[in-house]
């Protein structure tokens, strides 16, 4: 863990952040290219299949509407074929019955059936016309116009009364063997026009069953993105709610972690504000110290209107003693007087500190000039009375302490100076007068 007592704390708080959130986030997050090279294969699929359900619908719809169209020419095509060759049985009869019996009424309808016949072929013939035998149909039509100009020959006849003349054209071998090539013609065509059609409706079943098989394909295809992408999805979600664990888990570890560090830095930071303010020697408020609570007081007894003193605690002829019992036991009588010092001074707001080499200062708010003299004199007593010896003192034979005590009322744009030069010169008075004594300054 790094040293962050003397780092600001929200730098330690992002550094433990970021090393401990990057070692997770490096486990649990899969590469960006990884997951964008399935995410588009998953799109890719359904694209695919999207696309290919999309032109099996259109084929499929070509499909019906060839059905459609295949099959109403199919049944136009036979009802027609039919109806060419009972229309030409009809004709054949009028005309052949009229020769026998030789009479001109009975061919009355022949102009009206072929006018019908006509119609007829012409009509298989424009429904033909996009298949392969279109050619043949149209050799039907000029065979079945040279079979309608001879009878049209043995028709004039009939209607001029030469009935043996309208025999004769009847029966002669051309046209008979006309007659014979049409109706093996029309056959012909009517068989190949029927297998014709029936090839075409069996493409159009079969492009149906191609796009049938098509679209099974694709739905399949879809069923398995989804069963691909919906497996993908909760293998996500569990790796999502691990990472949200592990997350958590880091979280909460950091949020450990920085409390226990922001509580250091706290301890670090009241060590090193106490360190700052505090004599290292005695353990007292240093002079630093003291100033800070000086003119905090004097500021605070200037705004409350209340009293305040100050008390000057000097060592009596502490370089003679530190001169004759060493530099250790003088720092030991220090200690020895500042624990003295501050176990009389005990209510709240009041400051023992070490002033300087073996003087000491006493900070007494909202305190009077005579409860001043008097904490001062209980003060030099408590040293006096502790018989440190003093082998060399002119004062007394154990270490004695001389006190400067100065009081008054701090006002507003004062100086806070005055009153401690007042004690100041009290202590030096009490040094010329002999030491250990408590003066109070006029």
């Amino acid at each position: 863990m790094p040293n962050c007592a003397f780092v600001p704390d929200f730098v330690c708080r992002a550094a433990l952040a970021a090393c401990t959130m990057a070692p997770t986030l490096k486990r649990g997050f899969p590469p960006p290219g990884l997951a964008k090279n399935s995410k588009m294969r998953y799109l890719g699929s359904i694209y695919a299949a999207v696309a290919i359900l999309v032109i099996t619908f259109v084929l499929g719809l070509y499909a019906d509407v060839r059905r459609d169209d295949m099959h109403a020419r199919h049944l136009g095509i036979s009802t027609r074929l039919e109806r060419i060759v009972r229309l030409e049985q009809e004709l054949t009869s009028l005309l052949s019955g009229a020769v026998l019996e030789q009479k001109l009424l009975r061919v009355s309808r022949y102009d009206t059936v072929d006018e019908q016949l006509t119609t007829t072929v012409a009509t298989v013939a424009e429904l033909s016309r996009a298949l392969r035998l279109s050619g043949d149909v149209s050799v039907l039509l000029e065979l079945q116009t040279g079979l309608r100009q001879t009878e049209s020959r043995s028709l004039r006849y009939m209607r001029s009364g030469n009935w043996r003349r309208a025999r004769e054209v009847l029966i002669e071998d051309d046209y008979v063997l006309a007659k014979k090539i049409y109706e093996i013609t029309t056959e012909s065509v009517i068989s190949a026009l029927r297998e014709e059609l029936a090839q075409r409706e069996q493409e159009v079943q079969l492009l149906r069953q191609v796009t049938h098989v098509l679209r099974a394909a694709a739905l399949g295809l879809l069923l398995w993105v989804g069963w691909r992408f919906a497996r993908r999805l909760r293998e996500d979600m569990h790796e999502q709610a691990r990472l949200q664990q592990e997350i958590r888990g880091a979280n909460e570890k950091l949020e450990t972690t920085v409390r226990e560090r922001t509580a250091e830095l706290e301890r670090s930071n009241r060590q090193l504000a106490a360190l700052s303010s505090t004599d290292a020697l005695t353990g007292l408020a240093n002079r630093r110290r003291f100033d800070e609570v000086w003119s905090e007081e004097w500021q605070r007894a200037a705004r409350k209107g209340e009293p305040l003193a100050l008390v000057l605690i000097d060592v009596d002829h502490f370089k003679a003693y530190n001169d004759h019992y060493g530099h250790q036991a003088g720092d030991m009588c220090l200690r020895r007087v500042a624990a003295l010092l501050a176990g009389e001074v005990r209510r709240a707001g009041e400051l023992v500190a070490r002033y300087g080499g073996e003087e000491f200062v006493v900070v007494l708010p909202a305190t009077d000039a005579a409860t001043a003299r008097e904490l001062a004199e209980r003060l030099r007593r408590s040293v006096e009375a502790e018989a440190m010896p003093h082998a060399h003192s002119p004062a007394a034979s154990v270490v004695t302490v001389s006190v400067g005590v100065a009081a008054g009322q701090p006002r507003h744009g004062a100086d806070a100076e005055a009153l401690l030069k007042e004690a100041d010169g009290a202590l030096y008075l009490v040094k010329r007068q002999g030491r250990n004594q408590v003066l109070l300054a006029a």
